[in-house]
């Protein structure tokens, strides 16, 4: 295939699957999309937010047939209001984290039209630009935690503590108990991963978090604690 044929198929302005059937046999999945000045976009292998132009290592000369792959279409809206409910429920009960349980009752205060116009923006730009869009006197200034709003419009959302298997219970009862009477908590426990869990009440202003470093590394995965049993993933490091 060529750039002109390519470019017959791939129309949407955010990244879709594609199917490739290859001239040399066999088939992937690529991601793809038509940027604002009309070229060709692959997104990079492994990455969620970052591609680069289609050049010809990408080996498209090899590429015999190409077809969208149809999914069901995912309501986004839909998605992220379930989950922000579920998010300020959690936050209400536990008292973490004010701030963004006071950005998710602002959303739910603007029209649907605007609360719907806020996610379309969040699914379609890229994470950069909506991210810019919270500086300063920007479109979203009022969003303080754009990272949970994003995340509440991916596939998943939510994370699990991973307690070890006979610590579980009375762990999960000990955070909550901590939670509840407004004591800092934190421990350090290995899992698969270097997990870290910490709760702290200073400045009346409780915080949690939790991450899940790779083995002696320092690097790894990291989450918003919303409540003793359920976290939400920030960013990975």
């Amino acid at each position: 295939m060529n750039r002109v044929e390519i470019k017959t198929i791939v129309t949407n302005n955010y990244a879709k699957q594609y199917r490739v059937n290859l001239i040399t046999g066999g088939s992937k999945i690529v991601r793809l999309w038509k940027t604002n000045d009309g070229r060709i976009a692959i997104m990079d292998k492994g990455r969620k937010k970052w591609g680069h132009e289609l050049r010809s290592w990408d080996d498209f000369e090899n590429w015999a047939t190409l077809r969208l792959v149809e999914h069901n279409e995912i309501d986004y809206y839909k998605r992220f209001v379930k989950r922000a409910t579920d998010a300020l429920k959690m936050l209400n009960e536990s008292g973490l984290w004010s701030d963004i349980k006071e950005t998710i009752e602002h959303f739910f205060e603007l029209p649907e039209t605007e609360q719907r116009e806020l996610v379309n923006d969040i699914i379609t730009d890229s994470y950069e630009k909506f991210y810019k869009q919270t500086w300063g006197d920007g479109k979203y200034a009022w969003v303080h935690c754009h990272q949970v709003f994003c995340t509440f419009t991916n596939k998943t959302c939510w994370k699990s503590i991973a307690w070890r298997k006979w610590e579980r219970e009375s762990m999960s009862a000990e955070v909550a108990d901590c939670i509840k009477n407004g004591k800092d908590f934190s421990r350090r426990w290995t899992n698969g991963y270097d997990n870290t869990l910490e709760i702290t009440f200073n400045d009346d202003y409780p915080r949690g978090w939790y991450s899940c470093e790779y083995r002696d590394c320092g690097n790894g995965h990291y989450y918003l604690l919303f409540d003793a049993t359920h976290a939400i993933f920030y960013e990975d490091d």
